[in-house]
């Protein structure tokens, strides 16, 4: 059996690598041997243990993912039907975040605007890097605003973005000033309020929301839901479990599930993407071992 530390995964794997990875399994997101089992959280005294696991169409390979706080622990496992054993561990830290943000960049390449070129990231924490990465690898950015409530945060993650990009980075000191007339907009966040506002929203804009993959987590507000002219999800059955804004709009009778999209039946054309340059795009992110064994395989 293979075992990978971070290091390993890091040097491996680029960030073109995870979004073609996933382009590739979610584009069989309609084959019945596509498995994906929502994640479950084990109580514990002040933490969870999270596990979650998947299976992949066209492929002996399956696997599954556990992780906590609790103590330093965050591994995937693979597994192979064909040599009935298990074949990889895969120390999963790197590999989460840049699948996080791997699948914001696939969304954003199938539901974002051709000429969309100006990014605004709410947050700046452990995922925000990919987040910028994958919609650059994706999109020809002319310009990117950073917003965190902690200027010193905001200010340094924006030196470091714009170390690593060639186009202008903007720390900008409101939400506001960072979602303003955006075409691209990711909420990276940890917030149980939310923080991105639909009166805020122009036409055409895509957004990806990223941090709240809890039931209690709101990083957009109602009216910002609302206004999308369409609501994507990586997986419905774990929307139901995880998505508590449109868990909670579905049960006030405004947002019907079933005007709810999966990520998979865009990639795979069972359902057709943006069809105007004014339509509003939402991809409520939640993290899939779908995504983890599709990137690990």
């Amino acid at each position: 059996m293979i075992y990978l530390t971070e290091k390993d995964v890091k040097s491996l794997v680029t960030m073109d690598d995870s979004i073609a990875a996933l382009e590739g399994a979610f584009g069989q997101w309609s084959d019945p041997s596509r498995a994906n089992l929502p994640r479950r959280r084990l109580d514990l005294p002040k933490k969870y243990f999270n596990v979650m696991a998947a299976a992949i169409p066209g492929s002996d390979i399956f696997g599954y993912r556990g992780y906590t706080s609790a103590i330093r622990f965050n591994l995937l496992v693979l597994l192979s039907l064909k040599r009935e054993e298990p074949i990889a561990l895969i120390e999963c830290g790197w590999l989460s975040r840049t699948r996080t943000g791997a699948a914001s960049g696939l969304a954003t390449k199938y539901l974002a605007r051709e000429d969309a070129n100006i990014m605004g990231i709410i947050g700046t924490g452990r995922i925000s890097a990919d987040q910028v990465r994958a919609v650059a690898a994706v999109r020809q950015l002319d310009e990117l605003r950073v917003f965190s409530r902690n200027a010193e945060k905001r200010d340094w993650f924006a030196g470091e973005m714009a170390k690593e990009f060639d186009f202008p980075v903007i720390s900008a000191e409101t939400v506001e000033a960072c979602v303003k007339n955006a075409d691209i907009i990711t909420t990276a966040t940890n917030s149980k309020d939310p923080v991105l506002l639909g009166e805020w929203l122009k036409p055409g804009v895509h957004i990806n929301g990223a941090g709240a993959n809890d039931g209690k987590r709101r990083e957009l507000d109602d009216a910002a839901v609302l206004k999308a002219d369409m609501v994507v999800v990586d997986d419905l059955e774990q929307a139901h479990i995880e998505a508590g804004i449109l868990m909670d709009l579905a049960k006030q009778d405004k947002l019907p599930w079933s005007n709810i999209v999966e990520l998979g039946e865009i990639v795979s054309n069972s359902k057709p993407k943006r069809t105007s340059p004014e339509q509003i795009t939402f991809f409520h992110s939640l993290g899939l071992a779908f995504e983890d064994v599709a990137f690990g395989s």
